[in-house]
Formats: C-alpha cells, sequence, structure tokens
C-alpha cells in the first residue's frame, strides 16, 4: 500500500462575513506527504526551528504564520532575520522534498455574488464548505493520476468550527451512490488532530498564509513587501493546480448544502 498524509489548513477565514475589508480572501490548502518522507522532514521541520532558539528548545513551540510573521509568542525573542529565515526554511523544505500543494481561492467580496445567483436570494455558504470538496477531487486526481494503488488520509486542525460539515463532506464523496461526486483514492474518516502536535499542519499553516498573500497581490491588493518575498517558492510549489470541474462542484453544493 503506498500512503500519503494529507493536510488541510485555511488562511483568511472570516466565516460567513464576507465584508471583511482586511481579509478578502479565503484561501484552503493541502500538502500531501507520502509516508516514505514524513520521518525525514519532522526531524528536519524541527532542526530548522532550533538553529535559530539560543539554549534548549522550548517543548511548546507551536509554528503559526502570523506570529512568525509580527513575531509574537513563541517569537518575540527572535530578530526579523531569524523570523525570515525559519519561513524561507520552510517553504524550502517543501520545495526539497517536491511536496505537492494544492489550494482554492475564494474572493470574498464575488463569492456573496455568486451565492445569491446560484443558489437564492439570501443563500449564503461557508468559503470553506465550498473550497473543501475543490481539495478532496483535486488530491483524489493527483493520487489516481500517480497510481491506482495510491491512498491518502486527510487531517484537519481539530480547532476547525466545521468539523461536522468536513465530515459530511468526506463520507459523502466516499460513500453516497446517488453523489455526483465521488473519491476512489481516499480513505476512512478525516482525522482533526492538534496542530501543535503536528509539524505538517504547522507547515500547510505557512504555506496557506503565504498562498493567500500571493492571491492578494494578483489582485492588486496590497500586500508587504516582507510578504512579497515568498512570492517565487509559492509559484513553485503551487504550479501544478487543481484540475476539478467547477460545475460539478457547484451542483455537488447545491445537491448537498442547500435545503
Amino acid at each position: 500500500m503506498c500512503m500519503n498524509l494529507i493536510y488541510l489548513d485555511e488562511s483568511g477565514n472570516t466565516g460567513l462575513n464576507f465584508k471583511d475589508t482586511q481579509q478578502p480572501v479565503f484561501v484552503l490548502a493541502a500538502i500531501i506527504i507520502h509516508s516514505d518522507k514524513w520521518f525525514l522532514m519532522e526531524k528536519e521541520f524541527h532542526n530548522i526551528l532550533r538553529q535559530h532558539f539560543i539554549g534548549e528548545f522550548p517543548d511548546d513551540v507551536e509554528l503559526h504564520a502570523i506570529d512568525l510573521r509580527i513575531r509574537r509568542k513563541c517569537f518575540k525573542n527572535l530578530s526579523q532575520s531569524q523570523c525570515l529565515a525559519i519561513r524561507d526554511g520552510m517553504l524550502d523544505l517543501l520545495l526539497k522534498y517536491e511536496i505537492p500543494v494544492l489550494y482554492q481561492r475564494i474572493i470574498k467580496s464575488k463569492f456573496e455574488e455568486f451565492c445569491e445567483k446560484q443558489y437564492g436570494s439570501g443563500i449564503k455558504i461557508n468559503p470553506y464548505i465550498m473550497a473543501l470538496p475543490f481539495i478532496c477531487m483535486g488530491a483524489n486526481d493527483y493520487l489516481n493520476r500517480k497510481a491506482p494503488n495510491e491512498l491518502g488520509m486527510l487531517i484537519f486542525d481539530e480547532q476547525k468550527e466545521s468539523f461536522n460539515d468536513a465530515e459530511k463532506t468526506l463520507k459523502t464523496l466516499r460513500l453516497d451512490p446517488n453523489s455526483l461526486l465521488k473519491t476512489t483514492n481516499l480513505v476512512e474518516k478525516g482525522f482533526f488532530v492538534d496542530s501543535k502536535k503536528s509539524f505538517a499542519l504547522q507547515l500547510v499553516d505557512i504555506a496557506a498564509y503565504y498562498i493567500r498573500k500571493y492571491e492578494e497581490y494578483k489582485l492588486k491588493m496590497k500586500v508587504g513587501e516582507i510578504d512579497k518575498q515568498t512570492f517565487d517558492k509559492i509559484k513553485k510549489l503551487t504550479s501544478s493546480g487543481i484540475q476539478t470541474k467547477t460545475d460539478d462542484i457547484f451542483e455537488w453544493i447545491k445537491q448537498n448544502y442547500i435545503k
């Protein structure tokens, strides 16, 4: 059996508030780590962090892009250059091991208009719910293209309010005989774990944050110069894209979430 661990996280999540001018873009991202690479990557992840902490490495270090970006919590005593080195080291780690990165972008202002036009007046859908089947089908297609026996297991941060909706999506895609969309290479239920204990969830947090910044930049929104430094790496990481048919996703959402 060829097992792949698929870690998901989002950036710019404001729920049904589509008018947040500070976070106009929502991104759901996933990284796919083959089991053969997992132990090596975990070791290198912690080595990157240890290089920048003097003395005994603290047990409670948890890597979040925004904490690193503004140097708070675990990173408040590090210099800006140290924080940037950690950021770049994590993105380089994904590049070194050729980790596939999938993502779905949603522009919130346009999404609000889309929901009403597609599904009816007053209808709002959480962007996470819309983006998740794109990621699931994209990951499934990626694994199937590699080989029919390439299997994947989805892993989420346990602190997500969308737990029940995520479970419903995965079960429907896997088991419902009437579902317009079907996954064949994603096994088991989704697993929700503490991101503090998962280096890969912390990695996808970094990826999702800077993918969102890149997408905001593409939309000619104001983005900091420090964030722009990551864009060459982001373009390399996300070059493959998702090939899922959008009309099928929209119809599937209507079948399963619009009452």
